[in-house]
C-alpha cells in the first residue's frame, strides 16, 4: 500500500504568472482542512499538477476533485488515490492496549463510572453495573482514551509537519503577493491547531503519568536566535512536533516494557511538550512580525 505522509510542496522555483492557480488550489487544500483527511504528497511541473493521496475520508477526496476540476482545460492534472484496506478488528483488537490498562494512575482516573474524561471524552455507565461488568465498562473508557489520543496525535503532527512548505511558499517563493498572504495566514492557523491539539494531550497525559513527573520545565530544543525567519523557526517546530508525536505514540504502543537509551536521553514527555508549545509561540512571534502584523 502506498503510504505518504504530510503534504509537501515540490519545485517551487520556477513558476510564477498564470500557475499561481495550482499553487492556489494547494492552498486551498490546507484552508479547508482537507489535509487532515487526505494523506497527500502534491508535485509540481511546469502547467501540471500530479496528487498522490490516501483516501480516509471520501468527501474530502470529493471536494479535491472539485477543487482541480475548473483547472483541467488549462492544465495537466492527474490525481493517485489509494484507499486502504479495512481490516476487521477482533475481540482483543477492541480492547485497551496493554500499556494503558496496566496503568495505575490511568485506572484510578477512569474507574468511576460517570467519569468525564478530560478534552471532551465522555462515557456514561449504568448507575449500578453488575461486578462482572466493571472491568468492561473500564475497557470501554480506556479504549476510547486510547483512541482519542491517537487521534489528537495525527491531527498535531499532520498540522506541524506542513509548517516548512507552507513557510516557504509565504517566504521564500516567486509567488504573488496575495499568494504570500494566503500561505501564512496558513501557517498561522496550523501553528495554532498544533498548539490546540498539544494542550489537549498533555491534560489527558497528565492523567497517566506518575505525580513526580507532572511538572518540570521546558528543555531540549534551544530557542531560535531573535529576528530567526519563520522558515527556519518552521523547521525547527516541525522536527519538534514530529518526535513528540512519536513519543505519544511510543506511550500508547511501547516498542518494549524496558526503558531504552534514548528514553534516559530525553526529557519527560510533558517536557517536551511545554519545548514544543514555546516553539509554536516563536514561530508564530516571526511570521506576524514578517507580515507586519
Amino acid at each position: 500500500m502506498l503510504f505518504l505522509t504530510g503534504c509537501v510542496w515540490l519545485g517551487l522555483s520556477g513558476y510564477a504568472g498564470s500557475e499561481d492557480e495550482l499553487r492556489s488550489v494547494w492552498l486551498r487544500f490546507h484552508e479547508l482542512g482537507l489535509c487532515q483527511s487526505l494523506d497527500a504528497v502534491f508535485a509540481f511541473e511546469p502547467g501540471a499538477l500530479e496528487v498522490w493521496c490516501v483516501v480516509e475520508d471520501e468527501k474530502a477526496y470529493a471536494r479535491l476533485t472539485e477543487l482541480v476540476e475548473p483547472l483541467r482545460s488549462s492544465y495537466r492534472i492527474s490525481l493517485y488515490p489509494t484507499r486502504p484496506t479495512v481490516e476487521k478488528k477482533s475481540p482483543e483488537d477492541r480492547d485497551p492496549p496493554p500499556s494503558l490498562w496496566n496503568n495505575a494512575e490511568l485506572r484510578e482516573y477512569l474507574q468511576d463510572p460517570f467519569v468525564k474524561g478530560t478534552g471532551g471524552i465522555s462515557i456514561r455507565s449504568p448507575s449500578k453495573p453488575e461486578s462482572g461488568d466493571a472491568d468492561v465498562f473500564l475497557k470501554q473508557r480506556m479504549t476510547m482514551f486510547a483512541e482519542q489520543l491517537l487521534d489528537w496525535d495525527r491531527r498535531m503532527k499532520r498540522f506541524g509537519g506542513e509548517l516548512p512548505e507552507l513557510a516557504a511558499v509565504a517566504f521564500g517563493s516567486p509567488s504573488s503577493a496575495e499568494l504570500q498572504s494566503r500561505a501564512a495566514a496558513v501557517c498561522l492557523e496550523h501553528a495554532q491547531e498544533v498548539d490546540k491539539y498539544a494542550d489537549r494531550l498533555m491534560e489527558s497525559l497528565t492523567r497517566a503519568l506518575p505525580h513526580g513527573v507532572r511538572r518540570g520545565r521546558a528543555e531540549g530544543a534551544k530557542s531560535q536566535p531573535s529576528g530567526s525567519s519563520p522558515r527556519d523557526n518552521a523547521t525547527q517546530l516541525s522536527a519538534a512536533v514530529r518526535t513528540v508525536a512519536r513519543r505519544v505514540y511510543r506511550f500508547v504502543h511501547p516498542m518494549s516494557h524496558t526503558v531504552g537509551l534514548v528514553d534516559l536521553k530525553e526529557p519527560s514527555l510533558l517536557d517536551s511538550f511545554r519545548t514544543m508549545r514555546r516553539l509554536v509561540a516563536e514561530f508564530q512571534r516571526s511570521v506576524k512580525d514578517r507580515r507586519g502584523n
